[in-house]
């Protein structure tokens, strides 16, 4: 399927690769069918864009890339509503904010990660309560760790469906 975006142009999407957001995103709930578009010039960080409309497209990274030990807890209501059946299902991805004026102040939203099913496409965010994260992770030396190491594509999903 052919998609259209403000910031890549048309893009060719493989139809088993589009995520579903049966709840929308929080702030977009109107969004619900997004795509991950991976470049190698934007190293870890890859994109989620809106299949429908071209103007919504948010950075992202995977959130145990930039934190090792990342955990938290995934509520039962959420694993049966994402369809998880074994930990192999899961990727999750946080957004990023990268500002216009200072790149070195990137930050990811830890607090509230998206919870993605790469099995079947199901996706959600969640947000974590009493959590040591925060909505403004600073990540910028994660993200130049990652690049040094070689390892910009860490985290990157394959989705199985």
């Amino acid at each position: 399927m052919q998609i259209e975006t403000m910031r890549f142009g048309t893009l060719e999407i493989e139809e088993k690769k589009i995520l579903r957001f049966t709840e929308g995103l929080p702030g977009l709930e109107s969004c619900r069918e997004f795509a991950i578009l991976q470049f190698a010039e934007s190293g870890p960080v890859h994109w989620l864009q809106s299949v429908r409309d071209p103007e919504i497209c948010l950075p992202i990274v995977s959130s145990f890339a930039i934190v090792k030990d990342y955990a938290f807890d995934i509520s039962e209501e959420d694993v049966a509503h994402l369809g998880l059946e074994s930990a192999e299902d899961v990727y999750i991805v946080s957004v990023v904010v990268i500002p216009e004026n200072n790149i070195e102040q990137m930050t990811a939203n830890m607090i509230a990660p998206i919870i993605i099913n790469h099995r079947t496409g199901a996706a959600k965010q969640v947000i974590i309560s009493n959590s040591e994260y925060s909505v403004r992770y600073p990540i910028f030396s994660a993200i130049c760790n990652l690049l040094k190491e070689g390892d910009a594509d860490a985290g990157a999903i394959t989705q199985d469906k």
